[in-house]
């Protein structure tokens, strides 16, 4: 912790040293060369223990003074997008705190806090534009001038690596000593949901809100089962207002099938609507649906935000009564579970990530994704028009299972069958311990791709 008197004395008369830098008023909304400079910056400072970076300032020969272009406001220099940046550019990320703080005259700069005691040297995970300022694994300290530069001597990693190693020591003797000691740790506070987590749990009320009135057992509300996506995307976003985003959400769209994930409709009715500084889209019910009622694998409902934030819930295409087994006719609803279209659907929604932040954001991104299936209870493994060749029977007999996985946005289009193939292992693993072939995955991929239905 470091008290604003503190931080106010950095500004009383300031000078750059080991553990001081000045910046000018960079632009670290929407300049990626500034980005670059700032978290070259952070990252020296970083590795050389922990220090500050005071924004808005200049060296020149009478001094360090005020630099030329101050802001109007300092929303700029909000701990999001400060550590927004950090997150981007450090591998392992860390977190930063920003304190916007009075000159002896009275005029506020943004200072940034950058922690020390890491136990691994920290370094840069992406390169900066066009490669420069900051190159993608290189690891900055702070030299005497004082600049940030990449070590060179076997005297300035030594310097490095054993401030590491002085860190883990130091945690490791702090345990032993708790140890022999008795000491019991506070016990810290709950943490805070992670966004992503909360995002699904604020679309899973609407959508309640939005199907609430439908009358009880009906198609949109889903009775039978459901599974959800939601993702966030993580990257430089591109500044965009709510306006604008329906332009870039009907670019987006991913047409492998008749009826892709996220499809955007502009017929009155069922035509997307902002909410809550989202946009929503309700198929749930269509004053021009001569039947009055969809079945639940056509009520889609879905959200997306402009901060890179998704959510889809679909019914089972399985439970619909046009779906039929060989043999046996219609499938009465929640009682199979087709082999093949998880693969479809997590690979829909994985390309629809991977275009909406193409979209959305600027440079490398990558994706945090959840997909959760409901109502798998006494459902079994079958193949709807019977394209693959189920031998013996495999019910689940748990109800919800949820399934995640991360991976860099640039990678999904190359790397499909790779990603799904682990993340949906332990789904079909509770249909008896069935084993999902990497086969059944890149041929239902390809299929998929190519619009073979």
């Amino acid at each position: 912790m470091v008290s604003r008197e503190r931080l106010a004395d950095l500004l009383v008369d300031p000078r750059e040293d080991l553990n001081f830098e000045i910046k000018n008023w960079l632009d670290l909304r929407h300049s990626n060369d500034d980005k670059a400079t700032f978290a070259k910056a952070v990252l020296a400072i970083a590795n050389h223990g922990g220090g500050f970076i005071a924004l808005g300032l200049v060296e020149t020969n009478a001094g360090v003074v005020e630099a030329e272009g101050r802001p109007a406001v300092l929303d700029s220099y909000s701990q999001d997008l400060i550590n927004g940046i950090v997150q981007n550019y450090c591998d392992p990320p860390f977190h930063c705190a920003v304190h916007v703080v009075p000159d002896p005259a009275g005029a506020f700069f943004p200072i940034v806090v950058v922690p020390g005691g890491h136990r691994m040297p920290v370094r840069a995970r992406r390169a900066g534009p066009h490669g420069n300022t900051v190159q993608n694994n290189a690891i900055y300290i702070r030299k005497p001038g004082p600049r940030s530069e990449e070590p060179q001597s076997a005297q300035e990693w030594d310097a490095l690596l054993a401030r590491c190693l002085r860190n883990q020591r130091d945690d490791m003797f702090d345990q032993i000593r708790d140890l022999i000691t008795g000491a019991v740790r506070q016990v810290e506070e709950p943490p805070k949901p992670h966004r992503l987590d909360e995002w699904m749990r604020q679309s899973r009320d609407r959508w309640q809100e939005v199907v609430n009135p439908l009358p009880e057992g009906s198609g949109p509300r889903l009775p039978h089962g459901r599974y959800s996506f939601g993702y966030e995307i993580v990257g430089d976003r591109r500044q965009i207002t709510l306006a604008q985003l329906p332009n870039i959400l009907r670019q987006s769209v991913v047409r492998h099938t008749g009826w892709p994930p996220f499809w955007y409709p502009t017929r009155a009715g069922i035509a997307p609507y902002p909410i809550h500084g989202a946009v929503e889209c309700s198929l749930a019910s269509d004053p021009q649906d001569p039947n009055g009622d969809r079945d639940a694998a056509h009520s889609d409902f879905w959200r997306i935000h402009p901060e890179g934030l998704a959510f889809l819930i679909r019914g089972y295409q399985e439970d619909s009564s046009e779906e039929l087994m060989p043999g046996r006719g219609p499938t009465p609803p929640g009682t199979v579970f087709d082999v093949s279209l998880p693969v479809w659907r997590v690979g829909e929604v994985l390309l629809h990530a991977r275009s909406l932040a193409a979209n959305l954001f600027e440079g490398p991104t990558t994706i945090r994704f959840v997909v959760c299936y409901e109502g798998l209870a006494g459902r079994s493994l079958a193949s709807i028009g019977n394209r693959r060749l189920i031998l013996d029977q495999h019910i689940a007999r748990q109800g919800t299972i949820t399934l995640t996985t991360h991976v860099d946005s640039q990678a999904i289009d190359a790397n499909l069958p790779e990603i799904v193939h682990p993340l949906l292992l332990p789904l079909y693993a509770l249909f008896d311990f069935f084993e999902l072939p990497m086969q059944l995955v890149v041929d239902e991929l390809t299929r998929m791709r190519a619009g073979q239905h």
